[in-house]
């Protein structure tokens, strides 16, 4: 395994570091693999898993591109003002273009962890060239043109995300001290009060329909592309219960039908 520092992008200011697999695993036709950061913290990732997963996938014959966004670890700040939502994506296309032109790959897969997941997702959404997106504790995703979930969502998704640690995880008795001894945040506890107290807890109302239809259309547009997604959730993340809230029963299907693959990890 080697790596290499490397600058790229529109005005080469973007940082990464590029993982090349061993001589001997070396596959000109295995995909390429593009790390995109979680939140702020820049391209080890958080306590360096990126690091360690860059690694461990070049071992495999994978060639891994681990890299800052704008104003992000050693990449500086954009000076042209444009948007985070739309500099992200174009910046994620230009590490793509690099990885073509330096690695000669035609498909890329993305992974990414929080709203590096979202990114990954949303490129994946509207460029062909990725074949494969690993979404790691994702939240928002699914509810696409939306601009945020809408506050009945939202309330009832951190509902059951408390009957669901309360009741049927592996820390339950911990979430319970936790309860008892006020060791809890009241804003999130706040939101799961407000949907329980939600009419209709248990069934599903057009707002929440609406949205499910939507995010099970783009799954679909996915899959005929042939782009395959990999869900991965720790189990306490409040994100499952966003993605198990959306779905509800039809989550079954769609990972039957090759929609997605959803993986829990206790």
């Amino acid at each position: 395994m080697r790596e290499e520092a490397v600058l790229f992008g529109e005005t080469t200011s973007l940082v990464g570091i590029l993982t090349h697999p061993p001589q001997a695993e070396n596959d000109a036709t295995s995909p390429a693999i593009i790390l995109l950061n979680a939140g702020i913290v820049h391209r080890v990732g958080p306590h360096r898993l990126y690091v360690k997963i860059a690694r461990s996938l070049a071992n495999l014959g994978f060639p891994v591109l681990r890299f800052d966004l704008s104003g992000i670890g050693d990449s500086p700040a954009r000076r042209d003002h444009l948007p985070f939502d739309r500099s992200a994506i174009d910046e994620v296309r230009e590490a793509m273009d690099y990885l073509q032109a330096a690695r000669h790959v035609s498909q890329l897969i993305l992974m990414g962890i929080c709203s590096g997941a979202d990114l990954s997702y949303r490129v994946a959404r509207c460029d062909p060239r990725v074949v494969g997106a690993i979404l790691i504790n994702p939240r928002q995703h699914l509810l696409g043109s939306r601009l945020g979930p809408q506050p009945s969502i939202r309330n009832r998704a951190y509902a059951r995300h408390y009957l669901r640690i309360a009741f049927f995880s592996a820390f339950s008795a911990k979430t319970w001290a936790n309860l008892v001894t006020g060791k809890v945040r009241r804003s999130s506890l706040t939101r799961a009060v407000r949907g329980f107290r939600l009419p209709g807890l248990f069934t599903r109302g057009p707002e929440l329909s609406a949205a499910a239809r939507e995010a099970e259309s783009a799954l679909r547009s996915l899959a005929d592309r042939g782009a395959r997604l990999i869900h991965v959730y720790s189990e306490g993340d409040e994100g499952l219960d966003y993605v198990l809230v959306l779905l509800g029963e039809r989550i079954r299907q769609l990972q039957a039908d090759r929609l997605l693959t959803l993986e829990i990890v206790p």
